[in-house]
């Protein structure tokens, strides 16, 4: 939350409050909403920031205090009033790529999604040059199920920035190789997310490719390691079910297979792996 600490910061800095001075009621209550904030008191800071619209409704720094009533509304998990505000915000400041990538992600996690690529595609007209829009919008094309666009989007990205840098952009592309089983590009992202941090489901998710790729040893080898981290990761005991029915041990195929729905693995996808349970 120390993005609101600095809505002074950005009202100085663009401008948008230079016809008042810091002892003014409009001020003192911003000032006063930035408190509260870094207290976690938000609906505090809400109607604080509500009651400065009201002191001075024509003032041109508004426009922030509009977006921050918004974000500050989707961090209490309002969102109708998130997008309400944010969507005031824009209209006062169209070309503001702050606020659309604001509303975007609003929009996104509250499951408007054909919303959300549309303010996605906005920021990325409005600034060629940044990767990230064309990254959520290969994350919601995921979502969605449709690798072909996911695939356009994430290639754009990946010409902008350098994906192995980010964690994000890594994941994004694991999810595409797995959803188009593309074992050998997955191997390769889940290898720089476990480069970055290794987790067991990581660990599990590469050695499922080894094993479509018949890398059985490296299969092996990654279950191994995946269940020193987490002895209880239901996806290690699906990976080493795929990898002892490829490989003839249908007992301990049946095994693991059970063990992972005990952990709570989904039962279609364990079948898909042994026929009978």
């Amino acid at each position: 939350m120390n993005r609101f600490r600095f809505i002074m910061m950005l009202c100085l800095l663009f401008g948008v409050v230079s016809s008042v001075s810091a002892d003014t009621k409009y001020m003192q209550l911003i000032s006063d909403a930035d408190k509260a904030v870094s207290k976690g008191e938000y609906a505090k800071a809400i109607g604080l920031l509500g009651e400065a619209l009201h002191t001075e409704p024509d003032n041109s720094g508004n426009v922030m205090l509009m977006s921050n009533i918004g974000m500050l509304h989707y961090y209490t998990n309002n969102d109708s009033m998130a997008i309400a505000f944010l969507s005031m915000a824009h209209d006062m400041a169209p070309e503001s790529i702050t606020i659309l990538s604001n509303r975007a992600k609003v929009y996104s996690d509250a499951g408007y999604l054909g919303n959300a690529l549309d303010d996605w595609q906005s920021v990325a007209e409005l600034d060629s040059t940044l990767y990230r829009p064309h990254l959520s919008k290969g994350v919601i094309y995921l979502q969605l199920g449709d690798t072909l666009n996911a695939r356009v989007s994430l290639e754009r990205m990946s010409q902008l920035t350098d994906s192995e840098k980010s964690v994000e952009c890594t994941a994004a592309l694991a999810w595409l190789a797995a959803l188009t089983n593309d074992n050998k590009e997955g191997v390769k992202q889940y290898t720089i997310l476990i480069n970055d941090e290794p987790t067991a489901d990581l660990y599990a998710a590469r050695a499922m490719c080894y094993v479509e790729l018949e890398e059985y040893t490296l299969a092996s080898e990654d279950i191994a390691d995946g269940l020193k981290l987490n002895p209880d990761c239901a996806d290690l005991y699906m990976a080493r079910s795929l990898l002892n029915k490829r490989t003839y041990r249908s007992d301990d195929a049946m095994n693991d297979a059970q063990r992972a729905i005990e952990l709570g693995a989904d039962k279609q996808r364990v079948r898909k792996i042994v026929t009978e349970l």
